[in-house]
């Protein structure tokens, strides 16, 4: 069988390419840990479940991490985390690493981050172009009265506040405001933001305070 992206898994083949019980499977999903991507209720006692290939992908990085020592609790706090930034399947997203007690993982610009210090990323300490080519693009593509602005749309970010025409939630950027980073941090971290926007977050967060 050619196995591809559009593969869709049993809950028994998920959880044995993930060397794990299908009773830690239902846990996962009972808890919205990982989450099959269909779930059908037959009867009380008959439920199907069928995983992509990205969500099986999640499945065994999650199972090779509990192997390796990390808690279910801290693997709970790295998914949250990541979901706030953004990430729809985080554990097939991004590239994960143990160091010594540490777990970090590597975004898509490149940069690293340490789980047991969120949002204190390990910086990288080089300029890279093809970053700053793309973050002029993706600023470029904004409409100039975007910035600042904030808004919900449909199926975007499951219809929480994003920054006007940008994917990226209000939260995340309040969740590094509260973790004290700096705006060029933000900035770097999110290529399509600008200053305004930022300010914006600021205000929401002085208003809640």
């Amino acid at each position: 069988m050619i196995v591809d992206e559009m593969t869709a898994f049993t809950e028994a083949q998920a959880a044995n390419i993930a060397g794990v019980r299908r009773q830690r499977l239902q846990y996962w999903d009972s808890t919205g840990l990982i989450t099959p991507d269909v779930k059908r209720d037959i009867s009380p006692r008959n439920i199907v479940r069928l995983y992509s290939f990205q969500r099986v992908v999640e499945l065994v990085v999650a199972s090779e991490l509990r192997r390796q020592g990390v808690s279910l609790q801290h693997i709970r706090r790295i998914v949250n985390h990541l979901r706030q930034l953004g990430y729809d399947v985080p554990l097939s997203e991004l590239v994960f690493a143990r160091s010594g007690g540490h777990v970090l993982f590597q975004h898509p610009d490149g940069s690293w981050e340490d789980s047991n210090h969120p949002f204190q990323g390990v910086m990288r300490q080089v300029i890279d172009l093809e970053e700053i080519r793309a973050r002029v693009r993706s600023r470029a593509a904004r409409r100039s009265d975007d910035a600042g602005s904030i808004e919900k749309r449909r199926k975007v970010q499951a219809s929480k506040p994003v920054f006007a025409g940008t994917r990226v939630p209000v939260e995340a950027v309040s969740g590094y405001l509260r973790a004290g980073r700096s705006h060029a941090e933000i900035l770097e971290a999110f290529p399509s933001l600008t200053l305004k926007d930022i300010e914006s977050a600021e205000a929401q967060l002085s208003t809640v305070a």
